[in-house]
């Protein structure tokens, strides 16, 4: 831990100051002043997040991602992952480019990544600001992300929960939340949350799913009842079969026309290619051709076995804001999720 990452942590129970008890930057422990709190500092990373502590079915999810980036610690940090995910990020919030994305981070001194993975996107915040990156997870992931970005002096990053943050409110320029919240076990909670953690105009950049139309919610509900709960094994096997449906229908190359609106299953008419057609409004059956093959399938993971996974309209991402004081400065909206920017506004 770098001296000037440490007199920024508080005490995520009680907002208690905290100093560490070592002079080696890998290990010891963050102390309260009065000695009663404590929270250990390992590999370089403050652990304020205890799994065994946690509830069930938060510590299911939280278990998934770590399998998930277990098996693919290279996603977003190879070539042609990177490529997609920093594209697709971009393109969502309405940056188009890096040079766009630099100019919304111009000023931002403090950034938070809610939920970092294994650093997703946090090569892409870093070298398009100038100001100090915390990145917080509660999988540990988090050590694949320490071991990409231990010698960047402005990336700061804690084992943690982003509901329960161990940092004052009011202190962020900047929080992406992008693809976590649907994940916590209250996101209308932890949206709350992260907004006390924004200064006055400070900006949310948050991703959250989107309500599907009613074939494809059903059959999420069905699988996701079956391989939430049941053996990891069984979720892999399942997810590696779908990502072979979704290459298979990707080879088609073809597309087919909806002659008819059907707002009854959310769909609107148009030309679509048949394997979006199906995955949008049937099925979840991801496939990328940039991708290999356990990254496909690990995408359909991610999605059948977080017991988390939480889908939201339009209307109600709309009135979270409205509640917590948030001017929507960007809002974008696919099949599948729903991207916005978001301002703190000014109590009155």
């Amino acid at each position: 831990m770098r001296p000037e990452h440490v007199e920024n942590l508080r005490s995520p129970l009680t907002g208690a100051v905290l100093h560490l008890d070592s002079d080696d930057e890998l290990s010891g422990r963050l102390l309260s002043e009065d000695g009663r709190e404590q929270y250990l500092v390992s590999g370089g990373i403050p652990r304020f997040f205890d799994l065994a502590k946690t509830e069930s079915d938060q510590a299911r999810t939280i278990d998934s991602f770590s399998f998930k980036w277990s098996k693919i610690p290279a996603y977003a940090h190879g070539e042609s992952t990177k490529r997609n995910r920093e594209a697709w990020y971009l393109e969502r919030f309405g940056f188009f480019d890096e040079a766009g994305l630099a100019r919304s981070l111009r000023g931002a001194r403090r950034l938070l990544e809610a939920g970092t993975g294994t650093g997703v996107d946090t090569d892409l915040l870093t070298r398009n600001s100038s100001g100090t990156l915390y990145g917080v997870d509660a999988s540990g992931a988090i050590d694949h992300a320490f071991e990409r970005f231990r010698h960047e002096p402005r990336v700061c990053l804690l084992q943690g929960d982003i509901g329960a943050l161990p940092f004052e409110e009011d202190f962020f320029d900047v929080i992406s939340c992008d693809q976590v919240l649907h994940h916590t076990p209250d996101p209308r909670a932890v949206f709350a949350h992260l907004v006390r953690h924004l200064r006055v105009g400070g900006r949310l950049l948050l991703y959250v799913y989107r309500r599907k139309g009613a074939l494809r919610e059903f059959a999420d509900d069905h699988l996701r009842s079956m391989f939430t709960q049941g053996p990891e094994e069984a979720c892999v096997d399942v997810s590696e079969r779908l990502a072979r449906l979704g290459r298979n229908l990707s080879r088609l190359k073809t597309t087919v026309e909806v002659e008819d609106d059907f707002p009854e299953l959310g769909l609107n008419r148009g030309i679509y290619d048949v394997q979006r057609l199906i995955y949008d409004h049937v099925l979840k059956c991801f496939w990328n051709d940039d991708y290999d093959f356990e990254t496909n399938a690990m995408v359909n993971f991610d999605w059948y076995r977080p017991v988390h996974a939480f889908r939201y309209t339009v209307e109600e991402i709309r009135t979270w804001c409205q509640e917590e004081r948030m001017s929507i400065q960007h809002e974008n909206v696919s099949p599948a999720g729903i991207s916005i920017i978001a301002q703190r506004e000014a109590t009155q």
